[in-house]
């Protein structure tokens, strides 16, 4: 028999491990369920939580690559949506439990928390060995979704969640895209944001789509230039290693976004030192809020679904609530 050293515990031995602490490698990524299950990275492994009782449901690790040293932080995830159409396996009751996962290695994979298992590794990221910034599900006709992807800094992908292929790209080189949304009003439509405002819309008007996705491109000012300034020492800074995503990148820089769930075209954008009111539609901001120097940055904005909040996250943990006037 040999060593103990060379055993690797089970599947089932993983679900009973507490995982360890998320990291600013996993970019704060997770993703809440309909149906009341929390995803998020904790380091090269995928957490998920029971919101309502606080337990603990499974852990997944991913595997390691077998080219690289470098652990497979989970940077990404998102819950499939229901349905989810084509399916890798037959039973589509279970779409529900199915994640999309990327990692800093620029890896794609759908996993099956019911079973525990990777079900599909997409095919290799167009951008080569580039992390994966951001995912997002995208309708492209009824019933039939495809996954988005951030890879690199600047490359857009679109994937056939059935087969791993990639079937369209774009690359909005030189910018460093952020995040990616989709539009609560339009399950074709999403959004991508650049760390300097630039806002990028993505819509499938079809299954074809070399010629079905209709792109247009936008500019959000932002008043505060320290941010900015910070921006460019920072890209002086991470010249020596190109081609990482933002997250990698500018691991204390956050530019981030939020559809309304409230209103049509509406987007709450959150710059370090801003908040800022953007009407897609129009192409314009509709207000502009920044605060003292003393303040913590942001890091993330959310919207409440129910009432007219915006839920902003800080960089020192700290949470803010702000209120649209009358």
């Amino acid at each position: 028999m040999s060593s103990s050293s060379h055993l690797k515990p089970p599947q089932e031995a993983w679900d009973f491990m507490l995982p360890g602490p998320a990291s600013r490698s996993n970019g704060g990524c997770s993703d809440c369920s309909t149906t009341g299950l929390l995803a998020y990275g904790a380091g090269s492994s995928i957490a998920v939580i029971e919101i309502r009782s606080s337990q603990l449901v499974s852990v997944l690790p991913m595997p390691p690559p077998s080219s690289s040293s470098l652990s497979p932080f989970v940077t990404s995830l998102r819950w499939a949506p229901q349905p989810l159409r084509p399916f890798p396996t037959s039973d589509p009751s279970l779409s529900h439990l199915r994640l999309a996962v990327g990692d800093r290695q620029g890896r794609i994979a759908l996993c099956d928390l019911r079973h525990r298992q990777l079900l599909l590794w997409f095919d290799s990221c167009p951008s080569s060995s580039a992390g994966i910034q951001d995912l997002c599900w995208v309708l492209s006709a009824p019933s039939s979704f495809l996954l988005a992807s951030l890879s690199g800094p600047s490359l857009l992908a679109l994937w056939d969640p059935s087969s791993g292929r990639c079937l369209w790209k774009y690359d909005a080189s030189p910018e460093y895209l952020s995040c990616l949304r989709r539009d609560p009003f339009d399950s074709r439509h999403l959004c991508a944001l650049g760390l300097r405002g630039f806002l990028l819309s993505a819509k499938v008007l079809g299954d074809r789509l070399d010629d079905d996705v209709l792109l247009s491109e936008h500019q959000i000012p932002a008043a505060h230039s320290d941010s900015f300034l910070e921006l460019q020492k920072l890209e002086r800074e991470a010249a020596a290693s190109p081609g990482a995503p933002a997250l990698a990148a500018f691991p204390t820089f956050f530019v981030r976004f939020a559809f309304s769930p409230q209103w049509r075209h509406i987007l709450f954008v959150t710059f370090p030192r801003e908040l800022v009111v953007f009407d897609l539609q129009y192409g314009t901001s509709l207000s502009s809020m920044g605060f003292p120097r003393g303040c913590p940055k942001f890091m993330d904005v959310v919207p409440d679904l129910d009432h007219d909040l915006i839920y902003c996250v800080h960089i020192d943990g700290k949470l803010s609530i702000w209120k649209r006037k009358e």
